[in-house]
C-alpha cells in the first residue's frame, strides 16, 4: 500500500502546481494587458514573453499562444 500513498501525494502535488500555475498565468495575462493599455507594441510584448528557460523552447515550429487577459 506504500504505492497507493506514493499516488496519493503526488496527485495532491500535481493538483497544487496546477493551481500555483493557474495563478502566476492568471497574473501575467494581467502584467500583459497593462503593457498593451500604455502603448507597449504587441511585438514588444512577444520579445518579452519569450521564456528563458532551457528546455522550454518556445520555436518549436508551430507558433504558440500568446497570453492575454
Amino acid at each position: 500500500m506504500h504505492e497507493l500513498d506514493l499516488i496519493r501525494a503526488a496527485t495532491e502535488d500535481v493538483a497544487s502546481a496546477r493551481v500555483l500555475l493557474q495563478e502566476r498565468t492568471d497574473a501575467l495575462d494581467a502584467i500583459i494587458q497593462t503593457a498593451l493599455d500604455h502603448g507597449i507594441s504587441m511585438d514588444d510584448v512577444a520579445e518579452a514573453s519569450k521564456s528563458s528557460l532551457p528546455g522550454n523552447e518556445q520555436d518549436s515550429g508551430r507558433p504558440q499562444p500568446l497570453l492575454v487577459a
